[in-house]
């Protein structure tokens, strides 16, 4: 398996990866914790730290609507908050 090169972006293969759970319910604690949800895609992209991009339907909604969601992982930095900082952008919606 190739390495993977600073600022490119890379899809994700194992979407199961407990990790990128933990993110995502990170994201949603605020507004939408406890709904169910599947992540239909996901990407991650060698910066200082790794940015993972992660693409989720919630259960109940219309089928292919989206929601965005990026962690910023920066493990070597001791206060929580700046170590992994997550975002629930919002409804995505594909360019043309």
């Amino acid at each position: 398996m190739a390495s993977p090169r600073a600022g490119g972006h890379r899809e994700v293969e194992n979407l199961d990866d407990p990790v990128h759970h933990e993110h995502i319910r990170a994201a949603l604690a605020t507004d939408h914790a406890g709904r169910e949800y599947k992540l239909v895609r996901a990407t991650t992209q060698v910066v200082a730290g790794s940015l993972h991009t992660y693409y989720i339907h919630f259960d109940g909604d219309d089928e292919g609507e989206l929601y965005k969601i990026t962690a910023w992982s920066r493990p070597w930095l001791k206060e929580p908050t700046e170590a992994l900082q997550v975002t629930f952008v919002g409804k995505h919606v594909e360019k043309e």
